[in-house]
């Protein structure tokens, strides 16, 4: 059982580290630096220079945004994105071999497990679908959606399959605050997203240059998006303040604030510090970890009954 979860834990770290990857992709502009799917360049390892490229290069270098010529830095942090993708694939069917052997003592794990594995497939199809699209808005971010889905999933996971199930005992009131909240970071996300299309329609005109000036109009978007933080970080708050009785879950709700201030620190720092290229995907990661722990709470708040072990 120590294989199982330990396996469990390891994937679910894995699947931040794809997120992570995924806004690496996109900060440094590299979404088409493999113009097709799934091999690259038409190779199964993509070339390191201009002189490995096919001799029908040309067609694959016209679907790029960029500035149509090889570039191997753009290539291979796209093809290293993939192989992380390609990684988390063979993770989870592991994941659900492994549980398989105890399906029937455990059941929900399993479907868990198998809904996790159909959830990365799909994120890896649909990436097939961004690239035929050539990063188009509404693909990247559905693209994102399924990330952080079948992170959600294998979170699920990981709190079925632990020793003892930590019962959070909230007043139904804590509850609904904690569903709203959650709704809050949703829409805040959204807003995020909108904030990102600016900036990839502004960067492309600039020709991915000038990267201090790519929020300078401030686009009423970023404006909503910037001030919507406070509210969802004074919330934050007052769902800690609310469990005060509850020091187990005051600490998580605390944790979940900290996240999310962290989070608006990035946001300044990328407005005002010029775009700095780490911070893009430092804030993505924040927020989804401010996600993740929201979702995290809300299924122990649910959980019911008394704990069980897992021998």
């Amino acid at each position: 059982m120590r294989v199982i979860k330990n396996w469990i834990l390891a994937t679910f770290i894995l699947s931040f580290l794809v997120i992570i990857a995924g806004g690496i992709v996109r900060t440094t502009q590299s979404g088409m630096g493999c113009p097709d799917w799934p091999r690259c360049f038409g190779k199964w390892i993509p070339p390191t220079n201009a002189s490995e490229l096919p001799a029908d290069f040309e067609k694959y270098l016209g679907k790029q945004d960029i500035d149509h010529s090889f570039n191997a830095y753009h290539t291979w942090i796209e093809y290293f994105n993939r192989l992380l993708g390609v990684l988390l694939g063979l993770f989870a069917i592991i994941q659900v071999a492994l549980i398989y052997k105890k399906r029937k003592q455990l059941t929900r794990p399993f479907k868990l497990a198998l809904a996790f594995l159909i959830t990365v497939i799909l994120t890896g199809l649909f990436g097939a679908i961004v690239v035929k699209l050539n990063l188009a808005h509404v693909s990247i971010s559905v693209h994102l959606l399924f990330a952080l889905l079948l992170t959600q999933i294998q979170l699920a996971l990981w709190l079925d399959i632990r020793d003892k199930i930590q019962v959070l005992p909230a007043a139904a009131s804590l509850r609904k605050w904690t569903i709203i909240f959650l709704l809050l970071i949703f829409i805040q996300s959204v807003l995020g997203t909108m904030v990102r299309m600016y900036i990839d329609d502004i960067s492309r005109a600039l020709n991915y240059q000038q990267r201090d000036t790519w929020l300078a109009d401030s686009p009423t978007a970023f404006l909503i998006h910037r001030s919507f933080s406070w509210v969802v970080l004074i919330i934050g708050l007052f769902l800690a303040w609310k469990s005060n009785n509850v020091p187990a879950l005051k600490n998580k709700y605390f944790l979940l604030a900290a996240v999310l201030l962290t989070s608006m620190i990035t946001g300044v720092g990328l407005f005002y510090a010029g775009m700095p290229a780490l911070a893009q995907p430092l804030h993505l990661l924040l927020a989804s970890l401010g996600i993740t722990q929201t979702v995290s709470i809300l299924l122990q708040l649910r959980a019911t009954g008394s704990n069980r072990a897992l021998s």
